[in-house]
């Protein structure tokens, strides 16, 4: 069932020939009563008990369309002598490689012809494969699927074309300058960490065609995965047309992926002592943007981060930054903030992208509004008002079965409680204007943060304190 049907709002249509002429304006519907809004949570199906492959299932037979979404968690962040490179260049190689019956570009043509869809993605945790077929053409959608996971080609021409791609992509990278900065942020906060780790074209360079082929057989098919199954589905047949398409483990798996706690990258930051980075690049445009380390994703202050994210950056126009930054001063061609929560940290980015004339303006705007005057003088009508505006957007979390298949599986990496969506607007409703005073302190302050300003230097005030200025190539010193 689609889950917008769930919403269950009732409408009444009134056919009439002849209304009274004494009739006020309204009367015929003045006793119409419009039922409550009434939202019912999907219910996710979990099929099977093997520790290695989670398998959850949600029906939707709107449309005789079936889709199906394997993760493999084999990126470098479980699997740490893995290349970021190699990681990246791997899905287009693969869908590019084609299969032994079906070599090259002709397994795509096959499969289009069927009306069909493939997406082949990858992150530093994981490989994902998206399929998405008509379901009369279930058992050719079978095979195919069956074959593009079993027996892939990685053929020379596939591993050109994607190295060169991405070749072009790491040299062009700097062209960006929203980008830049937020690459060269990741750096210092993640110093040491896989997620610390820029592409790089030397790395890139060294790969060799069967390095895809070493990958695919000795990680991806020895690491777990997680199987996302939605649409036209009957429950009964997806162990055996999983059972049929899946290869076999070859190994062990990674159960885990790397540790970043919020003690590691706030130690990360102070020991290099830098407050103010400024990344030198010829533009007309700088970007001023403020990081600092945050909460797990699980843990009790989420919630009053959330609320606090909106009003600092997060809501739009309606956010500090929006309205004093650009509709006040306009100074910004855009300002905002927003969390990154995982499992085990999470990093708040405040950002503006300005002219490089107001740089020094815009970095101190945003140093005061990031600051306990600020956090102390939230009104209740303001916290009101971000709260219903998140909630309001709580909806759309489910209005589609993958979408809501995805979330699923982040919140059990991540450890969430079991309750977590059932009790998320409770939360949202509980947090007071002391836990937003409180969390400002902690996480907001422009003290506690570090700056990253990706620009002229030629833009950017000598006298700020802890300052270090590199080359947009440069490592983070």
């Amino acid at each position: 069932m689609n889950i917008l049907k769930r919403l269950t709002i009732s409408a009444f249509v009134f056919l009439f020939s002849f209304v009274s002429l004494t009739a006020a304006p309204g009367d015929f519907v003045k006793d119409v009563k419009i039922p409550a809004l009434e939202f019912h949570f999907p219910e996710i199906k979990e099929i099977g008990q093997d520790s290695n492959t989670r398998i959850l299932y949600l029906e939707n037979s709107e449309f005789p369309i079936k889709t199906l979404e394997i993760t493999f968690y084999s990126g470098p962040s479980f699997q740490a002598k893995t290349s970021f490179e190699l990681v990246e260049i791997f899905p287009e190689a693969w869908k590019k490689g084609g299969t032994t019956s079906h070599p090259g570009e002709s397994f795509a043509e096959i499969w289009e012809s069927y009306g069909s869809k493939l997406r082949v993605d990858s992150d530093l945790d994981t490989v994902t494969l998206t399929f998405s077929w008509l379901s009369r053409y279930d058992q050719e959608s079978k095979a195919l699927i069956s074959e593009f996971l079993k027996q892939p080609i990685f053929g020379k021409e596939a591993f050109e074309i994607a190295r060169l791609q991405l070749g072009e992509q790491i040299k062009r990278r700097n062209d960006n300058i929203v980008g830049l900065a937020f690459r060269k942020a990741n750096e210092l906060v993640y110093q040491g960490k896989v997620k610390g780790k820029a592409l790089s074209l030397a790395t890139l360079e060294q790969l060799k065609e069967e390095d895809l082929e070493e990958y695919y057989k000795n990680q991806l098919l020895s690491s777990r995965r997680s199987i996302l199954v939605s649409g036209k589905w009957n429950q009964e047949e997806i162990p055996q047309f999983l059972g049929d398409i899946l290869p076999g483990f070859s190994g062990t798996p990674v159960m885990e992926s790397q540790v970043s706690s919020p003690e590691e990258l706030n130690k990360n930051l102070k020991q290099k002592d830098i407050k103010n980075l400024i990344i030198d690049k010829a533009n007309t445009q700088n970007v001023v943007l403020f990081l600092g380390v945050g909460p797990a994703h699980n843990d009790p202050d989420f919630y009053a981060v959330q609320v606090l994210n909106y009003l600092v950056g997060g809501g739009g126009f309606t956010s500090y930054f929006m309205s004093k930054i650009r509709s006040d001063k306009g100074l910004a061609y855009s300002s905002s903030s927003h969390p990154v929560f995982e499992k085990d940290h999470s990093v708040i980015y405040f950002f503006t992208q300005t002219k490089s004339q107001s740089t020094m303006e815009v970095y101190n705007l945003m140093g005061e509004i990031l600051g306990d005057s600020t956090f102390s003088n939230i009104s209740e009508e303001e916290l009101k008002n971000a709260k219903e505006a998140i909630l309001n957007k709580f909806i759309f979390l489910f209005t589609d079965s993958v979408e809501i298949l995805r979330n699923e599986v982040r919140f059990r990496e991540h450890k969430m409680p079991k309750d977590y969506l059932k009790n998320y607007r409770d939360k949202i409703q509980n947090v007071s204007l002391a836990d937003l005073r409180r969390v400002g302190k902690i996480y907001f302050r422009r003290d506690k943060l570090t700056a990253v300003i990706s620009g002229p230097k030629s833009s950017v005030s000598s006298e700020l304190p802890g300052q270090k200025t590199i080359g947009p190539e440069d490592p983070i010193p």
